[in-house]
């Protein structure tokens, strides 16, 4: 079992303010956190240190909602501009 250490993260990048964050579980690289946030680009980091590893683009509008499968492989997104991605 992976104990994780707790640790202040805070993760710059957003122009807006974010309003759902999700996570994957631990895999063996570790874990994965997603953002939705009012700019309309949710953004994939590393869990432990926060580092940016992308962002997602297509979205016209705030993305209000974001989902991360266990194993982080795959990322969904629901938007304003009535698209889910």
């Amino acid at each position: 079992m992976t104990t994780l250490k707790q640790v202040p993260l805070t993760c710059g990048g957003h122009t807006r303010p974010v309003v759902h964050l999700d996570f994957s579980d631990v895999t063996k690289d570790g874990y994965y956190l997603i953002s939705a946030c009012k700019d309309g680009k949710p953004m994939l980091r590393q869990g432990e240190t926060g580092d940016w590893i992308g962002t997602f683009e297509g979205h016209k509008g705030a993305v209000w909602g974001v989902a991360l499968s266990q194993n982080a492989n795959l990322a969904a997104s629901g938007a304003a501009d009535f698209s889910g991605k």
